[in-house]
């Protein structure tokens, strides 16, 4: 990397930095203090700390950078931004998630980020997620290779099984999985399912009981439905803090099934970081009953 000391410069006198891409200047050997134009994704004035490249201006589009994430793809593309991805904030955390910033499913909003089973399994480390089985005969797992093992072999996969095949110990049940997820206003959600079980998995409409999914309490012995919901994250009530994505009503008995729905919209947009949102697959069946959950998308606006 050629470098030019400038003491002085007169009045009417430019000086132009020396342009890279992003992977041109992690290309190079600069000593602390350089100075460059980043003319992709951190579109920017850069200067070399020692460790890292710095943004120093530009990049003003939020969900551009790593460096100026969005809360939301509705966010972004407020600010303008466009472009195949978009950097977003998932907790404390920033990921860099394929975007489309078209008005996708014509309903007049433009400006969505994919999240999928592949883009969770990828990122299974950082991502918050939590996994919830009561009696142990109901524990769920990542993992859509065994109907009853609870390890969890393919979350790296992003894929899963709700409930389990095993008998029933008795008393209320609950099984679910939960993933956190960016805020936003707006969600569609496609899913391919397969149910099993020696004693036939039982569809139907589920019981919404609102605290009991929250925190995790089962509240039923035994019922029916395998179910999504996506939770805004914030204590409230069923009306105004869940959408529901699988009413667990998609099929009777055993066999493959899948949910294409959406875009659901929460009217505001949803999630803080105080407060972030969730998406949650869940059943109260418990006598030897499963379902794997193959593959699975979210857009989120």
């Amino acid at each position: 990397m050629s470098q030019l000391n400038v003491g002085r410069l007169n009045i009417g006198t430019s000086l132009t930095i020396p342009s890279y891409t992003t992977s041109q200047a992690n290309g190079l050997s600069p000593s602390t203090g350089a100075l460059i134009y980043n003319t992709d994704t951190d579109q920017g004035l850069q200067v070399w700390d020692g460790s890292e490249w710095v943004l120093l201006v530009g990049g003003s589009v939020v969900g551009s950078s790593i460096d100026n994430p969005a809360n939301s793809a509705k966010e972004a593309f407020d600010a303008g931004h466009t472009g195949a991805t978009v950097f977003l904030r998932i907790g404390a955390n920033v990921y860099e998630m394929q975007y489309d910033s078209s008005n996708r499913y014509g309903d007049g909003s433009s400006g969505w980020a994919k999240y999928d089973n592949g883009f969770f399994g990828a990122n299974n480390s950082t991502i918050n997620w939590t996994k919830y089985g009561s009696p142990n005969s109901i524990i769920p797992a990542w993992n859509t290779n065994n109907t009853s093992s609870t390890s969890d072999d393919t979350l790296s996969q992003g894929t899963h099984r709700i409930g389990r095949e095993q008998s029933h110990q008795g008393g209320n049940s609950l099984s679910t999985i939960r993933i956190m997820v960016p805020a936003h206003t707006k969600v569609h959600y496609q899913a391919d399912y397969v149910a099993g079980g020696s004693q036939t998995a039982d569809f139907g409409a589920f019981t919404r009981n609102f605290n009991g999914i929250v925190t995790n309490s089962p509240y039923q012995n035994n019922g029916s439905g395998y179910w999504a919901v996506c939770y805004s994250g914030t204590q409230g009530s069923w009306n105004n803090d869940m959408l529901v994505l699988d009413n667990g009503d998609l099929r009777s008995g055993n066999g493959a099934h899948s949910q294409n729905i959406g875009p659901l919209n929460w009217g505001s947009q949803r999630g803080t970081s105080g407060a972030p949102p969730y998406v949650i697959w869940g059943t109260t069946d418990a006598y030897n009953e499963y379902r794997y959950t193959n593959n699975w998308t979210l857009w989120f606006h």
